[in-house]
Formats: structure tokens, sequence, C-alpha cells
């Protein structure tokens, strides 16, 4: 049985469009639009790239295809909009099913969790008209418990703090998350989401939200889209895109982050009540809030936890095709690592990089030499394998450094990433020496969760360890990039450190690049010293 999962589309507020193939029980593809479009998010189109990149990876053309899931079960007309859209660039029109939003959120992380049972948190600013919801997954079912109805939103309460510091909504809440470790949380922001921890509720107030801004209105600022006057009554003026951050910033965003957090731990202990369930799934965008996953780790009656890589809209496409394959009487099995994108031949990056007239040199062991690099100080993009699925980099489509120098975080950023100083770097570790380096590191494949860096080991790593301690680990298993696992291995021998410094090989602002080409643009228009590429290293000189 084919399945083809697609989120995005053509309404207002759709974005991160993507595709997934599933064949029976196993995920063969999946790979989000803007990788190819180069516009981050792809906001307000279907993912038609993604979509022809998943057919052909799978083998398959749009006629081999049973069934095309899409999250939108509240959308009027909207089956009409993609036969139409499948008619026009497909030549075809299979059979359409659309998902409740919510629900292939959940499915995203519960059916490929490998639980038998789990809680399920699903947070998000809004689809289908829920902003949250609480089940209970077991017997390859999932059980909705709760929900929480739009304007009553944790993702729009952080959206609205993310824009009021001067960021991009909907886009830059990492940034916020980052910038919480700088400050002290001395705001109280129950006026803006309400909660009640004994029976696990909340409620957001829409008064301190505007949803658009008249031309010509009178308001702080024009570029302002969510935040209203009664907020800047409470907070005080926005900060501009551009005007230097504050303490004053930081605490209100450490404020944030411990507001969420809280509320958080309070449904997930009303869930853990009502289920008895020791397990956690999460999914949605809210649930790559890296440092609020740490918290509900760390609860006492949770005993494991899976976050779906690609946590946010993206991952309805995976959500949509395995809610249809389980209806179908399928079960699938834990789905350790996000690989699903496209993949390039030595032939065909040898191709592009004679395109661009490159001096390059072929290499016996790719994965030795760059770690003597890395050894060396340089910072070296690398590019191998099939592309992640999600925002992290995962050790396919990284940059990579020594994580050993207190100054290359600053280096990456200013000199490779051009982005905020106060942005943090993730270690890539071997999953077998995390507990050597991290109190609380786990399994953790997918970058989702931070952990605490043991007192003695902040030194060895500082370029990996955030001002208050904690890292955003990477755990790295030789069956699933086994590559990469080499690589890290290799700089372990030379250095006694199983850790690297590992980012997104992409500069701010610009989707992780995709294909050689983009990868060798972006080597030589940022501070890297090497790319390495395939079986190719290419150096500046």
């Amino acid at each position: 049985m084919n399945i083809l999962g697609i989120s995005g589309g053509i309404r207002q507020g759709n974005q991160d469009g993507a595709a997934a193939v599933i064949r029976d029980n196993m995920i063969v593809a999946s790979a989000e639009e803007e990788r190819f479009t180069r516009i981050k998010h792809s906001p307000g189109v279907l993912p038609e790239n993604a979509i022809r990149f998943c057919l052909k990876e799978a083998g398959i053309s749009i006629v081999d295809v049973d069934q095309v899931t899409f999250p939108g079960a509240t959308y009027q007309n909207f089956e009409e909009i993609l036969e139409d859209f499948f008619k026009f660039r497909f030549n075809h029109s299979p059979h359409i099913q659309l998902i409740d939003h919510h629900h292939a959120h959940a499915a995203s992380a519960f059916y490929v969790s490998g639980f038998d049972e789990a809680m399920i948190l699903t947070m998000d600013l809004s689809g289908d008209n829920k902003s949250t919801t609480m089940s209970y997954g077991h017997d390859n079912k999932i059980e909705r418990i709760r929900e929480f109805l739009k304007p009553n939103s944790l993702g729009l309460f952080y959206s609205c703090i993310t824009e009021y510091l001067g960021f991009q909504y909907d886009t830059d809440e990492y940034k916020v998350m980052g910038l919480s470790s700088y400050g002290k949380p001395e705001y109280d922001m129950s006026w803006f989401v309400r909660q009640d921890a004994e029976n696990g509720d909340y409620s957001f107030d829409p008064s301190y939200v505007m949803q658009g801004i008249k031309p010509g209105a009178s308001h702080p600022s024009k570029q302002l889209k969510l935040g209203s006057d009664v907020l800047w009554q409470k907070l005080g003026h926005p900060r501009r895109r551009g005007e230097p951050i504050t303490d004053h910033h930081a605490n209100v965003a450490a404020s944030a982050q411990r507001h969420l957090e809280n509320i958080a731990i309070n449904l997930v202990t009303w869930l853990h009540q009502k289920t008895g369930c020791r397990k956690l799934c999460l999914a949605g965008g809210v649930a790559l809030n890296c440092v609020m996953n740490q918290k509900l780790r760390a609860l006492p009656f949770i005993d494991e936890i899976y976050i779906q890589p690609a946590a946010s809209d993206a991952g309805l496409a995976i959500g949509g095709a395995v809610t249809a394959a389980v209806d179908a009487g399928y079960r699938f099995p834990k789905m350790r690592h996000a690989f699903l994108g496209p993949s390039f031949s030595d032939d065909e990056i040898e191709k592009s990089l004679n395109t661009f007239g490159v001096r390059y040199t072929k290499v016996e062991d790719i994965a030795k030499t760059t770690a003597q690099k890395v050894a060396e100080g340089k910072i070296v993009g690398w590019f191998q394998g099939k592309m992640e699925l999600g925002p992290r980099a995962l050790g396919a489509r990284s940059i990579i450094a020594d994580p050993r120098d207190a100054s290359m975080k600053d280096k990456v950023n200013e000199l490779v990433k051009f982005r905020e100083e106060f942005r943090p770097f993730a270690p890539s570790i071997l999953a077998e020496r995390v507990r050597d380096f991290f109190e609380d590191g786990g399994d953790d494949p997918f970058m989702v969760i931070t952990c605490d860096t043991k007192e003695e080991k902040k030194g060895v790593i500082p370029a990996v360890v955030h001002v208050d301690g904690t890292a955003r680990t990477q755990t790295v298993e030789k069956p699933t990039n086994c590559l990469y696992y080499r690589m890290i291995s290799e700089f372990c021998k030379l250095t006694d450190v199983p850790v690297v410094l590992n980012t997104s090989f992409n500069i701010k602002g610009q989707p992780v690049v995709l294909n050689p080409q983009q990868a060798i643009s972006t080597f030589f228009g940022t501070g890297m010293n090497c790319v390495a590429i395939g079986s190719f290293l290419v150096e500046k000189s």
C-alpha cells in the first residue's frame, strides 16, 4: 500500500509544506518544500517539489498512490482544491483523505515511537480550530481525552513574545528560547495565560493580541502583527528589529519560557493522573522547545519520552500518512533517524564541483580527513548522504567545528552563520559516551532536548555549552549514521573528546542546503575553511 502524506497549502497561515511516502509500514521518503524552493517555511504553497522527490525516491508515480492525506479536517471544499492541484500538476486525481490537524501531530509521534502506550501532548499555534490536545495512545490507536480550542494557544502566546522581542513570529521562537537563558524570570505572566494546576486547565487572554494593524494607525511599530497596546502597557515598548537586546528583553524571554514550562508540566501531570502512563510523546511546533522538553523528561513519573523530529507542521505529512496506514492495519517500528531526503552520488557531486570550477581533492577516507581538519581548528561543511527531515541538522547537512575552542561559538556565529551572538550550538556526541559528559543525557538522536553538562566537562567542550550550563545534545549511533559516527570517533582518537560542534548547513534566513550546488555556494559565501562533500574535500587557499 502506497500512501502519500502532504502538508502546507494555500490557506492563510499554512506553512512548513512537506511530503512523505509510506509503503505499508515503512517511511520511504520525506522532505520539506522549503529545501527545494529556498524560501523558509514555503508559506502558502502545496509541496509540489517535495512530492515529486518522494515519488521518485519510492520508485512510483502518482497513479501508484493508493491514498493522499492532508491535515485539514475542517477545510471546506479542500478535497476539490487538492484534486485540481493533482490534476493540473500530476495529470491524475488520487483518492484524498483529510485528517484532523492535531490527530496528525499526535500520530506523527506516537505511531512511530515504539511505545505500546503513551501520553500524547500536541501544542502549536492552531490547526482545525485546536491549539492543544491531550491524548492516550494504546493498542495502536489514539484516544483523544481533552482539547483546547483557539485562541487558547500556547503557540500564540510564545509567538506574541517572539514578536515583542523584535524577532519574526512563527519563525524565530527558538531565538526566544536561546535568549531566555540570559535572563531572569522576573515577570509573572499569568495575566497573559492563566492556569489552574489542579485541573490542568489554562486560558489565553486574547485582549493582548491584535491580528493585523490598519495602515497608518498610531502604534509603537507598524511592523507588529500580533501584540496590542494592552500588551505594551504590561511589558513596555516592544523592541524594534535591529535595536540592542537589553536585560529587560532577556528577562521577558526568561519569564515567558518559565511560564510555558509550568503550563506544560501541569498539562502532563494532569494527563498522567488520568492515564497512569509513564511514557510521553510530543508533537506540534511548541514541542521543538528543547528547554521545556528537558523539564518534562525530568518529571518523576516520566520514564521515556519521544518527540517527532519534524514536530512542526512539516511532520503532518508523516502524521497523516501513518494514520492512513494504521487504519489499514499496519504497525510501525520506532523512527530512529530522520535521513529521508535527497542524496547525491560522488559522480553527481563531482559534476557540480567541475561546473563551479573549484579545486578539490578526492580523499580515501573522508571521515578521517574531516576529523583531522576539525582537530586543527578548521570550520568544516559536512554534506553527506540523505538530507535530514526537520529543522535540526543531524550529521547530513551540517557545519562542524572543534567544541574545545571556547572562541569557536563566536567565530561560527559571526563568520559563518551571520546570526545573533547569544545563539548556542549543539554537541553531536557518540551515543555510548553521552553520560560521560551530560548529567541527564539519554537517547537523543534528534537534538530536541537540552541536558545539563557535567561540571567537570564544561571546560572541555565550552563551545557547545550554553550560558546556563545546558546543551542541546544529539546522540549519534553507528547503525543510523555510520559515516558521521566514524568521523566523530576519529576526532575522539585525536583529541580524546567524543564530541563535535554541530549546526545546520545554512546561513541566517536561508533553509538548510539540499544539493551540492547549494552547499558549494554557501561554503564560498561564508567563513568556512573547507567542505567535505561526498568523497571530496574543498579547501579555501
